[in-house]
């Protein structure tokens, strides 16, 4: 059960590459003067909030992921809440701030991208390079976006802050497409900012559906600190049937059976959970295709997401981080999964054993996982994400092993 090379990089792919993009980017300027209100989305009145804009062509028959990098204003923004509308052929649109002051020429890792315009991102928007957070999107052409707050709460965008757009568009017509989307953050006073807000944003990496056949993708997240959540919605893809979401121990607070056009839920009030408690959610599939389909940023793949409006901003809670001194590098491995499967932990092990080492198999590795009886959730778990993290997993994680060897 050796470590392989890079392995936790190749799994935490699918944790890193999170929503995928939707369009090719133009100029990320807010309309000129005199722009008629009744054009796609009216700016924020002036002092109240800014406009970015995205502009592409897509040929016929091409599904693409591109994204742009902005600067954000000289001073700096206190979001309140979002509002975002794009026209035929997108899924969905997102707006992420990232760690640099001037816009970058390439990734972390040292490949160089050209990032003067619009650049493609097919390996996952965020792939390489160092963003902190999402600030902003929708997967509703023209309806409700993802951040609202009450009064008093915001969430900070840094003076200057390079802002990285992503947008993901398939144009399965014959014609060619000229889709825009257009985001427009609204903004409070700093001197009315009472609490931080940020944005739960938490996704399963290990889906898989069998052809011709159904399954059920599930994890849990602690709670760190008392927070409470303003709105929530699901995120899925072509598959998905159904979805609810509940603090472990109480009843739905979310369900939704559409992938498309998904209800984002308002609590009047705000729904409180505290420190401690872990919220689980899951995605409900059906097949119909003559292959197997796993997690990615593809229409041809998965995805399970729970996503939402909350505050106090902690950010070891809005990711389901594993360490929560590093919550963005450790983000979504501190779930809980639960399987869809019969398969003892001991199975289990037996079964990661065989995808783990040299010949590592990222789909074999995910069935392990699935396929696992829901009652071994917290001891398969701890073994995963020990042999993830850990350098030498056969000492590593003798423990978690154990354990999960005697269930």
């Amino acid at each position: 059960m050796q470590r392989r090379p890079l392995l936790a990089q190749r799994i935490l792919t699918g944790f890193l590459v999170l929503l995928p993009a939707l369009a090719g980017c133009g100029p990320a300027d807010s309309p000129n003067p005199g722009t008629p209100v009744d054009e796609l989305l009216a700016p924020p009145p002036e002092g109240q909030g800014i406009q970015l804009s995205m502009k592409a062509t897509i040929a016929p028959g091409v599904e693409g992921e591109w994204c742009q990098f902005v600067k954000a204003p000289a001073e700096a923004l206190f979001v309140n809440r979002d509002e975002v509308r794009y026209t035929k052929g997108s899924h969905h649109f997102l707006l992420y701030e990232t760690t640099y002051t001037e816009i970058p020429t390439k990734k972390e890792n040292g490949t160089v991208v050209d990032t003067t315009g619009v650049f493609d991102c097919s390996d996952g928007a965020t792939n390489g390079w160092s963003v902190t957070k999402l600030v902003g999107g929708s997967q509703n052409a023209d309806g409700t976006s993802i951040v609202r707050f009450p009064e008093g709460v915001a969430m900070p965008v840094k003076a200057g802050a390079v802002l990285l757009m992503n947008a993901h568009y398939v144009n399965a017509t014959s014609e060619v497409l000229e889709p825009e989307v257009r985001i427009n953050l609204h903004t409070i006073p700093e001197s009315e900012v009472k609490q931080e807000g940020d944005i739960l944003f938490m996704y399963n990496a290990f889906i898989h559906v069998p052809q011709m056949g159904s399954s059920r993708a599930r994890m849990r997240c602690q709670v760190h600190k008392d927070i409470t959540i303003q709105n929530v919605q699901s995120h899925m893809h072509a598959r998905g049937t159904g979805y609810e979401a509940l603090e472990v121990g109480g009843t739905p607070f979310y369900t939704n059976e559409q992938w498309a056009d998904v209800p984002v839920k308002d609590f009047d009030g705000g729904l409180s959970l505290k420190a401690g408690t872990w919220i689980d959610y899951a995605c409900d599939y059906k097949n119909a295709e003559a292959r197997d389909v796993y997690q990615g940023p593809r229409s041809t793949d998965e995805m399970c997401m729970l996503i939402g409006s909350y505050y106090p901003a902690d950010p070891a809670t809005a990711h389901c981080s594993l360490d929560v001194t590093k919550p963005l590098e450790t983000g979504n491995l501190g779930a809980e999964w639960v399987g869809d499967g019969s398969a003892t932990c001991a199975q289990t092990l037996g079964c990661i054993q065989q995808n783990f080492g040299p010949n590592f198999n990222l789909e074999g590795f995910t069935q392990c996982v699935t396929g696992s009886d829901p009652a071994v959730s917290r001891e398969m778990s701890d073994v995963v994400q020990c042999i993830i993290t850990s350098g030498n997993p056969m000492v590593d994680c003798k423990t978690q092993i154990d354990a999960c060897a005697a269930k």
